[in-house]
């Protein structure tokens, strides 16, 4: 029952956007001389708070998707614990929003959970819209913590450092949303006989694992187009411009043309684990360009 509930709920998913919430806090919103709105025993209570949320959206996915198949899970007990996870997560965001003297935030922690619901019982079927929104969860978290973590008494030369920093973020979202959804796409296309059994709407089914494959391609090459732009941004500074080739564009390219070649289920399935190390090699580009802002250029 453990480990069903643990899929159900995600948890690692969860986890890595908590870990994402608190990567981002300490490379791009700390060490730099100024003070922002979250301390981390806030950003501690937002995490929880976005866990439980989280948690209790994927059940109801699970609630939803299940409701009239037989399974092992008692649904009737995870709704009650779905309802009582959403409870406790809008409670702890909203002593949040009130701990930072930003009632208003508050608001978003009750508004997001009644879209998810509404989303998922409209939305039972597994079509692309549905892949865009997965795409968009990675993403999401960065922009929860621009949301929150807002930066207090800058100087005119703070705010240029912020600025920038926060444009880095908003690449890493951008880039992350790209690949999130070609990853989603190349799923698909592992899983389309299935899904096709199912009479699911995914991008391989409509249109073809040809076009599906293109699609992700042709958004495989915009990603790399617009690592590649931000690294000549930075020529000058020639530590990030190495990071943001080594760890950014070659590994893109190197997965292009994998992609290019891929025709067969085994070579999507390598693609899944060529997908897994440029996530990893993104995430560690982070803390190096954050060391290299904090100490080098600032």
């Amino acid at each position: 029952m453990n480990n069903s509930f643990l899929n159900i709920i995600q948890w690692k998913k969860i986890i890595y956007f908590v870990f994402i919430l608190f990567l981002f806090k300490f490379c791009f919103l700390y060490g730099y001389g100024f003070k922002t709105t979250l301390s981390f025993f806030d950003l501690g209570l937002l995490s929880i708070a976005s866990a439980l949320l989280l948690a209790s959206g994927y059940i109801t996915s699970f609630i939803t998707r299940n409701q009239h198949k037989k399974t092992k899970v008692n649904l009737k007990k995870i709704k009650k614990l779905s309802f009582l996870l959403t409870f406790i997560g809008v409670f702890v965001g909203i002593l949040l929003s009130f701990k930072i003297e930003r009632p208003l935030n508050g608001i978003l922690f009750i508004i997001c959970p009644i879209v998810v619901h509404f989303y998922i019982k409209s939305n039972i079927k597994k079509t692309f819209i549905s892949n865009i929104v997965t795409a968009f969860l990675k993403p999401f978290a960065l922009l929860t913590l621009l949301w929150f973590d807002c930066p207090l008494y800058l100087t005119q030369e703070q705010w240029t450092l912020f600025f920038n920093l926060q444009l880095i973020t908003i690449a890493y979202i951008i880039i992350s949303f790209f690949s999130n959804i070609v990853f989603e796409i190349i799923i698909d296309l592992i899983n389309v006989n299935e899904d096709n059994q199912n009479k699911q709407s995914t991008l391989p089914i409509l249109l073809g694992r040809k076009r599906a494959r293109n699609i992700a391609l042709l958004l495989s090459i915009i990603g790399c187009f617009f690592i590649f732009s931000i690294a000549i941004t930075f020529s000058d500074t020639k530590f990030i411009f190495t990071t943001l080739m080594l760890l950014g564009v070659l590994p893109d390219l190197y997965f292009i043309y994998h992609l290019m070649k891929a025709s067969e289920v085994k070579n999507y399935q390598q693609l899944i684990k060529i997908s897994y190390f440029n996530f990893f090699l993104a995430l560690l580009s982070i803390p190096l360009i954050a060391y290299h802002f904090k100490h080098v250029i600032y």
